[in-house]
């Protein structure tokens, strides 16, 4: 019997007291996932730094522009209040200014009474608004319901709409003397409804009365603002401390300075960089040196500067045209001014030099003989037509008169064979 158990236990296959070498056992991954977390972490900071900096270049450059444009406009701010001062001891300025303010002075007390009596009359209309809009509503309601409702329902509706219009609500209006005091009184809706009327017309009848008196001196007060206006050169200090609060709240990112024309899918974003565009000031590179106004430009300060021709922005406002439209280059790109200026090898229309920049013109108006704006272009046109080129080189559109009248000749010339064939049948 002991023999038998010992062979059936010598058939049994035992397992090692010690387990196999086993990688994940006997040896350390602390290495290993140190240098992971190394990994991560560097993916992470790359990826910040790239959506922060990397990603958004343009940052830098707006940053450049707040702080050179802030201090051009710092260095004329007191020469423009010298020019401003000069025209105010204008004496034609100071008579239209002593007009402007004894036309102010005249209307000045009944003014300040027709403002009492408009603030008296807000506080009535602010305390009837709210019980009278909750009345109405709640009539609205009814009303509807006995407009859908039939039979013995509707004369219920009915009723409780009577019961809502005698019902007294509870209002606390102002005293009339304007001593700020309250009173309540109980009213139905047609008294409410009377009342929120009657100062809501009040109020309308005494502002129309306000802007019959104010019409005088505001038309004073523009006639001297524009005397100053248009003799001033520039901008006036009061302007230019406007537009240093704008640099001050500027926003640094694409969205507000971003052009999006839907109905021609065209999105624009080069006026995130080309800050100085569309700026009242006309920027020379000079204005906008790194070392301060008047200094040697760099690169920056030539990027910053106005629109050559003030005029031609008017015609072909930016807001619905976009800028890539008539200059080319990717309008959309902002990571580097190659992509942003279509110089990249995968884009197919870079953007046009600065001696052909009118060739963005002729894609519209190649059809116009004479193209406002397009100095270079127009000289073209007229040395095509005077050596003769045209005699050749036919040009679509560029002389569409001879073209209507090589038309109009064929058409009689048909016309002409038609009625000989027609004499032929006829005979």
């Amino acid at each position: 019997m002991a023999d038998s158990t010992e062979a059936n236990e010598s058939l049994v296959k035992k397992e090692p007291e010690l387990p196999v070498k086993d990688p994940i056992v006997s040896r350390s991954t602390s290495g290993i996932m140190l240098l992971c977390a190394l990994l991560l972490t560097f993916s992470l900071a790359w990826s910040l730094y790239d959506e922060a900096f990397g990603q958004r270049p343009w940052k830098g450059m707006q940053q450049q522009f707040v702080s050179r444009y802030s201090k051009y406009l710092r260095s004329i701010k007191s020469q423009s209040g010298e020019t401003e001062a000069k025209v105010k001891e204008n004496p034609e300025y100071q008579t239209l200014d002593e007009e402007a303010k004894a036309a102010s002075e005249k209307v000045k007390a009944d003014i300040a009474e027709i403002d009492r009596k408009v603030a008296q009359t807000q506080e009535e209309l602010d305390a009837v608004t709210e019980p009278f809009q909750n009345q109405r509503g709640k009539l609205t309601v009814i009303n509807y319901n006995v407009e859908m409702a039939s039979g013995g329902a509707k004369e219920k509706y009915r009723q409780q709409a009577q019961q809502k219009m005698s019902e007294l609500v509870e209002v606390d209006l102002p005293a009339a003397d304007g001593s700020g005091k309250k009173t309540t009184q109980k009213m139905n809706y047609v008294q409410l409804e009377k009342r929120f009327n009657d100062a809501r017309d009040q109020k309308a009848r005494l502002l129309g009365e306000k802007a019959d008196l104010l019409k005088e001196p505001t038309e004073l007060a523009k006639k001297r603002d524009d005397y100053l206006k248009h003799h001033m050169t520039g901008l006036g200090p009061t302007q230019i401390d406007g537009l240093l609060r704008k640099m001050e709240q500027f926003d640094y990112s694409i969205l507000p300075h971003q052009i999006s024309v839907n109905e021609f899918n065209i999105v624009d974003r080069c006026e995130v960089c080309h800050a100085g565009i569309r700026e009242p000031l006309d920027l020379r590179p000079e204005d906008l040196a790194p070392d301060g106004p008047g200094k040697k430009p760099d690169s920056f300060a030539r990027a910053f500067v106005s629109h050559p021709n003030k005029e031609i922005l008017q015609i072909h406002t930016p807001d619905r045209f976009g800028c890539a439209s008539c200059h080319w280059g990717n309008g959309r790109a902002t990571t580097s001014d190659e992509k942003g200026h279509g110089r990249h090898k995968f884009w197919l229309w870079p953007m046009f030099e600065k001696e052909n920049t009118e060739a963005g013109c002729q894609q519209c108006h190649a059809k116009d003989r004479v193209t406002q704006g397009a100095d270079t272009l127009n000289l073209g046109r007229d040395l095509f037509s005077q050596r003769g080129c045209v005699g050749c080189h036919r040009y679509e559109g560029f002389d569409h008169e001879t073209d209507s009248l090589s038309a109009t000749r064929q058409s009689i010339s048909q016309l002409e064979d038609q009625i000989t064939g027609n004499q032929k049948q006829i005979r």
